[in-house]
């Protein structure tokens, strides 16, 4: 049960890092749908926490978003913090 609750907490974290950078760069889930090649949904679902992104999908993500995989997770890390 602890193990799926950090989980969780973890999904959760990568969805607010995720959503801050998107809106930081003024982008829609459909824009960033687009420049990335994720699909509108599945970001949703990142975003949301319900899904874990495979490190292709981070890579992509992060291309549409002008910033280095790094700086992507480095979020993440800061929102686990928080």
């Amino acid at each position: 049960m602890a193990t799926n609750n950090k989980k969780l907490i973890e999904l959760l974290a990568f969805g607010r890092a995720l959503r801050k950078i998107r809106k930081e760069n003024q982008l829609t889930q459909d824009e960033l749908s687009l420049y990335s090649r994720v699909d509108r949904s599945y970001i949703s679902e990142l975003e949301n926490g319900e899904k874990a992104p495979s490190l292709l999908t981070i890579i992509s993500l992060a291309k549409a978003l002008h910033i280095k995989p790094s700086v992507l997770i480095e979020n993440f890390e800061m929102e686990l913090e928080d």
